[in-house]
């Protein structure tokens, strides 16, 4: 189902996944509405859905890019996704939980959509690397902080931001309020942990998670140097 579109992109909810970390949750992708994410990577474009992300600058994103949100893509330019209906949409996320941003950045989905799906979905998952820019913080509410160091996660506490970091390798550090993501300890999915739900239920603290990925991501990572 497409749930909005802009000049630049548009925001698609899917409606199963088979990822092993987060079990079978809706999933919301934000992309580049003008050419294939594999495309926009390759020449830049993917600024439209990413902005200044540390780890679109860097290469040390998790999402394969060819995959997942080029299937999805492909799908949305074949017509393939009916048009948003809020009460099908109520009707398909009932049951669900609801993973905002699997690829791309969760704040340009509309606050208002943000709201109806949280409020009709069974939970939700998000995280923003906007949350130093954001004008409208009501997405605090929702989305985690996505952080990569300890001072930033202790600055985002201090802006009423709960937190989301990945740890170098090795690393021992953690920031007041800091929890090992449970999936680590426990094998528990994000689908039923739902901690990383923003502020409005403020089910816990904030998560950290040791890097993970294929081994040129984590070694690109833990060089990464973060201002």
């Amino acid at each position: 189902m497409v749930l909005n579109e802009t000049q630049d992109t548009v925001q698609v909810i899917t409606f199963a996944s088979a990822n092993v970390k987060t079990g079978d949750m809706a999933q919301v992708w934000i992309l580049n509405k003008h050419m294939s994410p594999v495309e926009a990577k390759a020449t830049g474009e993917d600024s439209k859905v990413c902005f200044d992300c540390t780890h679109r600058e860097n290469n040390t994103c998790y999402v394969n890019v060819g995959q997942a949100p080029q299937a999805v893509y492909k799908a949305y330019k074949a017509n393939k996704y009916a048009p948003l209906d809020l009460d099908t949409l109520k009707a398909l996320i009932k049951w669900k939980a609801v993973r905002f941003g699997a690829y791309g950045e969760p704040i340009l989905i509309p606050l208002h959509l943000v709201e109806f799906i949280a409020k009709h979905s069974r939970g939700f998952t998000g995280y923003t690397h906007q949350w130093k820019k954001l004008q409208n913080d009501d997405y605090k509410d929702y989305f985690m902080a996505s952080c990569e160091t300890s001072e930033e996660v202790l600055q985002a506490h201090a802006y009423g931001w709960r937190t989301f970091r990945v740890q170098k390798t090795g690393e021992d550090s953690k920031a007041t309020n800091e929890l090992d993501c449970p999936n680590i300890a426990t094998g528990v999915q994000c689908r039923d942990c739902q901690l990383c739900d923003g502020t409005a239920k403020a089910t816990g603290k904030s998560i950290v998670v040791p890097v993970h990925g294929t081994k040129g991501k984590i070694n690109a990572f833990n060089n990464l140097i973060t201002l």
